[in-house]
Order: C-alpha cells, then structure tokens, then sequence
C-alpha cells in the first residue's frame, strides 16, 4: 500500500517537474518528457511490480495538461511500457543499455502518436521531415541527456521500496 501511494507521488512529482521545470529546457521545439522517463524506468526494474495502472494515472495527468487527447498519453505510455516489460522479461538482468533502448523507442513512439494526431487527424500541414529536425530529435536528444538522472532516481526508489531477495553474505 505504501510503495503505491509512493508511486503516485513519483508520478504527481514527474509530471509537475514536466510541466514547470523541463518544460523551459527546449532544444529548438523539442522537450524532454520525464514521465517517460520514469515509467521507462519503473518499469525496466526487475523487482517492482508491472500494473497498467501507473501508464493510465500517467497518461490522465499528463494529458491534463497537455492540448492533445489524454487518451494519445496513455496509448504512447502503454506501449513504452509494454516494450519495457518485454524487455525485462526477455533479458534475464536488464541493463541501462535496454532502458535507453526503451527510452529511444518510447521517445520514436510517443512524438510519432502525436505527429499523427496532428497531421492525420487535425490536418495540421506539419511535414515529417520538419517534425522530425525541429521536434522528434531534440526531445530523443533531451531524453537520453536525463535518462540517466532519472534512472538512477528510480532505481533507488524502486530497491527502497522493493528491496532484493538476494541474500548477500
């Protein structure tokens, strides 16, 4: 019960640290997005528990805040965090290495949902080559420059909160 009010408050804290503090930090339009960030994290360690829950509480307060549909977060989160947990099924110890690989696919996958929604449906006259020079790259750039801070929170977090089995003598 307390790793999950602890939870909510990571992610109430993830986004409000999005939404006031990297918000401001562009690189041309691009941003980073910290809250793929953590649940890339979360959800690449081995001992804490998978629940679609944080990507949907993620995907809401995120989208809260956002002019896209909430619905585009929770749809981009979940399959961040399905690759994450294939992932760490798949490797039998997950390394930082598969978690920028999450965090270039999410990042890929993510800015790709939104392109989408802006072009195909909205009709934004929003070229790809464009999106991907002023946007898509600078927030992969951003992500991968603080994906280790964010990892390395998390994984603190995540060992407090649900420490090892493992018995070290």
């Amino acid at each position: 019960m307390m790793a999950s009010l602890s939870g909510l408050v990571v992610l109430a804290l993830a986004t409000a640290l999005q939404s006031a503090v990297f918000s401001q930090i562009h690189l041309l339009q691009g941003a980073a997005d910290v809250v793929l960030l953590t649940l890339a994290a979360w959800y690449m360690h081995e001992d804490a528990p998978a629940s679609w829950v944080w990507v949907v509480l993620a995907g809401l307060m995120v989208g809260t805040l956002s002019a896209l549909p909430w619905w585009l977060f929770v749809m981009g989160y979940g399959m961040v965090a399905g690759f994450a947990m294939l992932l760490r099924r798949k490797l039998w110890r997950a390394s930082f290495f598969a978690f920028f690989t999450v965090v270039l696919v999410g990042t890929l996958v993510t800015q790709g949902l939104a392109w989408g929604y802006l072009r195909f449906v909205l009709r934004s006259p929003l070229p790809l080559g464009e999106a991907l020079n002023r946007v898509v790259f600078p927030s992969l750039l951003l992500n991968l420059l603080f994906a280790l801070p964010v990892y390395s929170l998390m994984d603190e977090w995540a060992a407090w909160f649900f420490p090892s089995k493992e018995v070290h003598v």
